[in-house]
């Protein structure tokens, strides 16, 4: 391993949010002649104008949807645009989407997603449609490298009608790569290889699959390997500590049993191993040591699915396992820890058209075995614990008329959390429904206005742990209490959306927009709550539990702009989130600041060339709790990015991106670390 452990060597908020209203102003009366249907695209013309913007299916919301028809606020970051970027992590790849920023910090493998004030176990995680539910202290939670990425879908707010305990604020659904996505349609045999270097971190890597194809059975084999030193931030220092090996490897094989039934598999396992400090969003200090650590993790999923010709009968079953090992020792001494979880699951779900009525219903459980070992005396002791969780869902899509429709969704979980070395347990069930009315206004104009409840059952760290958080002295140590009663997280959200399409504005080309305003109102937030020390009269070192604390109202809004011009392509995309606590009326934590942020690019000699620059914009965030002294200023950052795949070999393409051109020191809101400085990455593939 390459040495992992170098030293150390504004536009305001309202001119944001005026320039996205004026957005959607201008757009509605630019295409104010096109409110006709005759007039939005000529009837002679109808057939000749197709939509070049390629069409995009979601499966985030646990059936394979157009976006257009999605009563969601969704967004989608496709294959194109995530080689297009060349991201450091999965979490990365969501960067420019509207209220969604990345939280952690600069190191890759910590990152994870905030969505509109929510992050960590309130964002529920799948990968290819598995639940990935590991949350322990400050260690990772996203495991997918992005060289193995299809495409990434976020649902945007509350959603356990659909995916029951964790999705508070939202999904992140990531898809891996698949043989489809190699072959054209006339190989039966093909691949790829790629290699690239990042110039701030010294960072290789190198991305290989190839994939084949029968009468009835498609196959894929990829692998990747990725090596790096420390980062460099925008002041020049190198952020101790950042730098990691990575490996990993994916199969997946899919057979045709006949018209109507497919059988596949999917396996997939990662190793990390790098000295990072324990809390890896942090600065490496004596309270925040440094660990060499071993992370492995592994999925095996078996998918059936039966689509007959019957309306009625378009059914999906999958079982599978995760898990997690985390081996760590701390470098000063080599004191031992480990962590581990295995996870069992089980889905089943059938979609059924009634005329004009499209019902999708199933049932899903799983079990999640944790169990941890902390060498070492005056240590936090997590349980030996199991949880078992079922729930059925169901919704159901009815058109009213040509313009209404009405979406009705609920979900019914049990869940138990056990933890065998105290002897307690702990059951309860939620119910989680949903509800939609949108109106179909227009050809161009489509509006919903939904509702969602949501609720993240406790884990069983937060229930169960117990030991020692932290010492003041021999004998004087602040210990953890349990709390086998903390009540489940709980959300409700009203949303109004928005989606506006428009064909031939100035001439051959297309615009989309969609806008959405949100409250959502989160009650009984789980929190790490110390209690002392005191010093006088008595002497007492307090102790630790988590608890559960008042309300919060997070409301805010976004819009997200797409437009193309024959080879000109642009995005424009704008959020903006106001948290409160309601009992105290304090500013909450976490919550992200307003940002604004563009992409243009342009496609030269008929797409042998597409070169573009992607701008992010965020205002100071001074709204924060009085207890956060520290300063969260504004920040612009540029990137740059072109892609060449040239006519004489179109196999070849040549990749490179500068992130943060103007080598910017900045650091997100409410992160500790800054982030990385200028980035140039280049990259070479070649398909086969």
């Amino acid at each position: 391993m390459k040495n992992l452990r170098q030293p150390s060597s504004s536009m305001g908020r309202k001119r944001q949010l005026s320039a996205a209203i004026a957005l959607l102003a201008s757009s509605s009366l630019l295409s104010a002649p096109a409110f006709s249907d005759s007039t939005v695209v000529a009837p002679d013309k109808a057939e000749a104008k197709t939509s070049t913007f390629k069409k995009i299916t979601v499966n985030a919301t646990r059936m394979a949807t157009d976006i257009d028809d999605v009563t969601r606020p969704i967004a989608v970051v496709s294959s194109e645009t995530i080689e297009s970027m060349q991201a450091q992590s999965a979490a990365e790849v969501l960067r420019y989407e509207p209220n969604v920023t990345i939280f952690g910090g600069p190191r890759a493998n910590q990152q994870s997603v905030n969505i509109r004030g929510l992050a960590d176990e309130k964002v529920l995680q799948t990968i290819d449609g598995v639940r990935q539910d590991f949350n322990s202290g400050h260690r990772p939670r996203y495991f997918l490298d992005p060289a193995l990425l299809k495409s990434v879908e976020v649902v945007k707010g509350p959603a356990s009608s659909l995916w029951g305990s964790g999705a508070l604020g939202g999904v992140v659904a990531q898809t891996s790569v698949s043989a489809r996505d190699l072959l054209k349609p006339e190989q039966n045999f093909g691949g790829m290889v790629k290699s690239g270097y990042n110039f701030n971190n010294n960072q290789t890597s190198n991305t290989a699959a190839i994939a084949g194809r029968t009468s009835a059975i498609d196959w894929l084999v990829s692998g990747y390997f990725r090596d790096s030193d420390d980062l460099e931030q925008g002041n020049g220092q190198k952020l101790t500590d950042s730098g990691s090996r990575d490996a990993g490897a994916l199969l997946k094989a899919e057979w045709q049993i006949d018209d109507a039934q497919s059988l596949g598999i999917n396996i997939r396992r990662a190793n990390v191993d790098g000295h990072i400090p324990n809390n890896g969003g942090a600065v490496t200090s004596s309270s925040n040591f440094v660990v060499d650590r071993q992370q492995r993790t592994s999925t095996v999923a078996l998918d059936y699915g039966i689509n007959t010709a019957s309306p009625l009968i378009n059914a999906k079953a999958k079982v599978y396992r995760n898990s997690v090992e985390m081996d760590e020792s701390r470098v000063s001494d080599g004191r031992a820890d480990s962590t581990e979880q295995e996870t069992y699951g089980v889905q089943l779900s059938n979609q059924s058209a009634f005329g004009a009525v499209n019902l999708l219903y199933g049932v899903d459980g799983y079990r999640e075995d944790f169990s941890a070992r902390r060498s070492g005396a005056n240590r936090p002791a997590p349980p030996e614990a199991i949880t078992e969780v079922w729930g059925a869902f169901t919704q159901a899509t009815i058109p009213l008329n040509a313009q209404w429709q009405v979406e009705l969704g609920a979900r019914y979980d049990d869940y138990s959390n056990k933890a065998s070395n105290l002897g307690l347990e702990r059951s309860e069930n939620e119910l989680s429904p949903s509800a939609a009315l949108t109106y179909k206004a227009t050809k161009w104009l489509e509006m919903t206005l939904r509702h969602d409840r949501a609720f993240r059952a406790p884990t069983s760290e937060e229930l169960y742990t117990t030991g020692t958080h932290f010492c003041m002295g021999p004998g004087f140590c602040n210990t953890f209490i349990s709390n086998p009663n903390l009540r489940p997280e709980s959300a409700e959200n009203t949303e109004l959306l928005a989606k506006m399409r428009f064909n031939n504005v100035f001439g051959n080309d297309e615009l989309r927009i969609d806008a959405s305003v949100f409250e959502n109102n989160v009650d009984d937030f789980i929190e790490q709550v110390v209690i002392g020390p005191t010093f006088f009269p008595i002497a007492d070192p307090g102790s630790t539990t988590f608890q559960n604390v008042d309300k919060a109202k997070l409301r805010g809004a976004e819009i997200a702009a797409s437009y193309r011009l024959d080879a000109l392509r642009a995005k424009l995309a704008y959020g903006q989130v106001r948290g409160k606590d309601d009992a105290s009326g304090r500013s909450l934590s976490n919550i992200p600041a307003d940002t604004l942020t563009a992409d243009l690019s342009y496609g030269f000699n008929n797409e042998q060339l597409r070169a573009g620059v992607r701008i992010t914009n965020a205002s100071t965030q001074d709204r924060k709790p009085s207890t956060d002294a520290n300063t969260y200023s504004g920040y612009t950052t540029g990137d740059l990015y072109a892609t060449w795949k040239p006519q004489a070999l179109d196999a070849l393409s040549v990749g490179i991106n500068v992130n943060n051109v103007s080598d910017r020191y900045y650091r997100r809101a409410f992160s500790e670390l800054y982030e990385s400085g200028r980035e140039v990455i280049t990259s070479v593939r070649y398909d086969f």
